[in-house]
């Protein structure tokens, strides 16, 4: 199982100091997330400063986006980092992106997602030669007589597209359609083997593909302390915001956390809300995260082994200050390095 980060959020000569780290490590790629950043520009500040790294956006929030102006954005970044660049695409929640990036979502998120990564093939396809340029879907349409063709070379015929799927759904479409599939922090290695693979299956076999067409990764919440309980305790807080998200309460049902989860919620909107950390239980910790000693971590990131290909090792954010999250964040480094 390979391991990949996030790029850390900072100044351009820090991030860019972090990314030699990564690489000197020998991780394989670097992500970077979108919600009130972009996750492609600061790719760009870094791809000239890459060797080896493979770099990608996790995720791009689709439906914000055009899937033309995105397939040059994405031809861009892969031109910028010689052919290292991975577009992951994730879909959000309606209200948000409609809401609050003024987004084009139309609440169907498997049929909206299946014509945005056909738009993103046509367009990678066609973009060098030019020419006429014709797609009709239900979402996205395209009639261009004679579509300019783009000037600068590709590094390869298409950029991988890689599709944020937590839900079976959208797992399937990923198997018939996508190069690779990006599982969040609720991929517990349950979840996985009862929730994705299976239909990431079905999708592969409709389309006549293996299973090794398809890399898997999933996020997992790491804190590596030699105190199990301040270990916890930051890992408590990545569950907060999973919790808070209220998208994800079927997973944690699943798991036997739905009374968790209904106490947290009911602190959301008051002054107590800050509370909630005091009623995450260590069990939902480890059920999601890898927290403690390095030897528990390890032994946390194993139940993954044969379940995901990649694994990103993650930093929790919430409740956590810079100088945690640095610090956490060098814990990984120097722990994983290879």
């Amino acid at each position: 199982m390979k391991y990949s980060m996030f790029l850390a959020a900072a100044a351009h000569d820090e991030m860019v100091g972090w990314v030699k780290k990564y690489e000197a490590a020998g991780f394989d790629s670097l992500w970077q997330a979108e919600l009130t950043n972009s996750a492609l520009i600061p790719l760009a500040g870094i791809a000239p400063n890459i060797q080896t790294i493979k770099i990608g956006a996790g995720v791009v929030l689709a439906f914000n986006h055009s899937p033309v102006m995105l397939a040059f954005q994405a031809l861009d970044l892969d031109l910028l980092s010689q052919g290292r660049f991975t577009l992951g695409l994730g879909v959000a929640h309606q209200h948000r992106n409609n809401n609050w990036y003024a987004g084009q979502d139309a609440g169907k998120p498997v049929s909206q997602m299946r014509e945005y990564i056909e738009v993103l093939h046509l367009i990678m396809d066609k973009a060098e030669p030019g020419g006429e340029v014709n797609y009709e879907g239900k979402f996205y349409n395209i009639r261009a007589r004679n579509f300019f063709p783009r000037p600068n070379p590709k590094p390869r015929p298409r950029v991988p597209i890689y599709v944020a799927a937590v839900k079976p759904r959208m797992a399937a479409l990923t198997g018939e359609l996508g190069d690779g599939l990006i599982g969040n922090p609720m991929f517990s290695p349950q979840h996985v083997r009862d929730n994705i693979l299976p239909p990431l299956k079905t999708g592969l076999d409709r389309a006549g593909r293996s299973r090794s067409d398809v890399e898997v990764l999933g996020q997992c919440f790491v804190v590596i302390d030699d105190d199990l309980a301040t270990a916890h305790r930051v890992g408590a807080g990545a569950m907060l915001f999973s919790i808070w998200a209220r998208i994800y309460d079927d997973i944690f049902i699943a798991h036997g956390f739905s009374e968790t989860v209904e106490k947290v919620r009911a602190l959301q909107k008051t002054p107590d809300k800050d509370k909630g950390f005091d009623l995450i239980p260590n069990e939902m910790v480890d059920a999601f995260c890898a927290v403690g000693p390095i030897d528990r971590v390890r032994a946390k990131l194993n139940e993954r082994e044969g379940l995901l290909d990649t694994t990103i090792l993650a930093v929790p954010n919430t409740g956590t200050t810079q100088e945690q999250r640095d610090h956490y964040r060098d814990k990984i480094l120097e722990s994983f390095s290879r």
